[in-house]
């Protein structure tokens, strides 16, 4: 979650599902798609979806808006489970069986709150109520939070007392970062718990590690994908593997070598055991593990290496207005954790400052 307006969205979604009686997945995509209805064709902006896909519909009612096909494939509120629930605007682990939580009443009892959803309801309905032009523009993607949601996520984001509110309130405290050149000392930054900072030092170089591992079985399935063009047995012994992919695998012991120790000092137990099984295997072993593990796009079939159902499927990275991420980040802030820069990104917009992961940002900063 990187911009707060999709809270809004998921809150009156799962309000309207629960007095229908209604499954919530359709209703937040339509919700969704009509909170795009007038932000699809201003300038762009990383918040807004759907642009093409909407372009053309003139029908924008409930029944057109939860047709199959109406609106992309992966809505926003794709992403909004781990928050809705971790903030406690809902309970429940599925976006589909959400019940409406503590913050989501309270977001509820706003009286504007009340009144879009008085508005979307009927609108769900079927009805064409009067006012729902005015909820497009207080809903759209792009539009400003009025201040009393802001006040009321922001407060849910940072001023609890449990750990994960005390760890975000000391990330919002930093104002930027931390970088990858930051994470590389094992002194904390100000603000910043000691066994914090060795799971975010941790988790960025597992990350790197991830990312190593997975150049390994591209180049393994770029191998075996050439074999099947050329009509040649599509399969490949560990150790055909181990030499098509050693400058690959050369990379990846290399980084396990110079990141590990901060990876064990995390102590986090599914990324020790990968790091454990990367300095314990031989090269021809560990290509085999990485298969084993994958299964998708490289397998282990009898003895060989083998292209898994996955593999050959087109990577094409989706056009810029169809991407629900804030735009690329500078070096401020570790890649490797995009969750620090959508963090800054959305405790920005709370804060009632330009959204830095939108395009449009420096044009309102410079306004």
């Amino acid at each position: 979650m990187w911009f707060p307006m999709p809270v809004l969205w998921s809150v009156l979604a799962v309000s309207i599902a629960e007095e229908l009686k209604h499954p919530a997945l359709p209703i937040g995509n339509a919700i969704e798609a009509l909170a795009m209805q007038q932000a699809k064709d201003g300038p762009t902006d990383r918040r807004v979806r759907g642009k093409r896909k909407l372009q053309g519909l003139n029908d924008w009612s409930f029944q057109s808006l939860t047709r199959r096909g109406t609106y992309v494939v992966q809505p926003i509120r794709m992403a909004m489970v781990q928050p809705l629930v971790a903030l406690g605007f809902v309970e429940g682990s599925r976006y589909g069986a959400f019940k409406i939580h503590t913050a989501g009443k309270r977001m509820l009892e706003l009286p504007v709150m009340q009144r879009y959803r008085h508005i979307l309801l009927a609108w769900a309905k079927g009805e064409n109520p009067r006012g729902l032009s005015e909820v497009v523009a207080g809903l759209s993607a792009t539009g400003e939070v009025r201040s009393e949601f802001r006040k009321l996520i922001l407060a849910r984001l940072v001023d609890g007392d449990d750990a994960a509110s005390i760890r975000r309130r000391n990330l919002v405290a930093l104002a930027t970062g931390p970088s990858a050149a930051q994470l590389e000392s094992p002194l904390p930054l100000r603000s910043i718990e000691p066994d914090h900072w060795s799971d975010l030092r941790g988790g960025a170089a597992f990350m790197d590690l991830r990312d190593a591992a997975l150049s390994v079985l591209d180049q393994l399935e770029q191998q075996l994908l050439r074999r099947r063009d050329a009509n040649e047995p599509v399969r490949l012994s560990a150790e055909e593997a181990q030499k098509a992919a050693a400058e690959q695998l050369d990379a990846l012991y290399q980084i396990a070598s110079r990141q590990g120790e901060r990876i064990t000092a995390s102590g986090e137990s599914i990324s020790n055991e990968f790091l454990s099984e990367i300095n314990d295997l031989r090269a021809a072993g560990l290509v085999r593990a990485l298969a084993e593990r994958d299964g998708t796009v490289i397998c282990w079939r009898g003895g060989h290496l083998c292209l898994g159902a996955a593999a050959g499927e087109i990577k094409v990275s989706p056009d810029a207005e169809e991407e629900s991420h804030p735009a690329t980040q500078n070096d401020a802030f570790a890649p490797q954790l995009f969750r620090l820069y959508n963090l800054h990104c959305l405790v920005s917009e709370l804060k009632g400052k330009p959204n830095p992961g939108s395009r449009d940002s420096r044009d309102l900063e410079a306004a």
